[in-house]
């Protein structure tokens, strides 16, 4: 997490391209990927069939702010690094709402987040039903 604070907030030289939100927001398909993240503006077009969570992941989050999802995911120091091949600039903030910014479905980052299930729950979602139905079985029969 601390290489990726220290390589994201590298300072701008003076050739460093500023890019408006307008501008950087048409590059938003598969064949024109760009991607916003902490201010800095990606080219990850190059990229898309070789991102181990699919390409999908990335043309969903292009035409936004991905910063958000991008440090959720928990991404290798290697994956931050390699983020400089793709640098092409900086955003224009001042060009940016929040209404621009991008929230992956509740249900994909709520699944992401959760430990895989262990056996023991997997066995109660199956053993407790049957019980129910045994006791309310025995509750008939003996309630005669």
């Amino acid at each position: 997490m601390l290489m990726m604070i220290l390589f994201l907030d590298q300072e701008m030289t003076s050739d460093t391209k500023i890019l408006s939100f307008e501008e950087v927001s048409k590059h938003n398909h598969s064949t024109d990927c760009w991607l916003i993240i902490s201010g800095k503006v990606y080219d990850v077009t190059s990229f898309l069939d070789d991102h181990p969570g699919g390409d999908q992941v990335l043309v969903l989050a292009s035409g936004k702010d991905a910063t958000e999802n991008f440090e959720e995911v928990g991404h290798t120091e290697n994956a931050i690094e390699k983020m400089k091949d793709f640098y092409v600039g900086e955003l224009d903030n001042n060009t940016m709402s929040k209404k621009n910014t991008y929230k992956p479905p509740s249900t994909t980052a709520y699944a992401s987040n959760q430990a895989p299930a262990s056996s023991s729950t997997n066995s109660l979602t199956f053993v407790l039903p049957i019980l129910i139905l045994v006791l309310a079985y025995a509750l008939y029969y003996f309630g005669k």
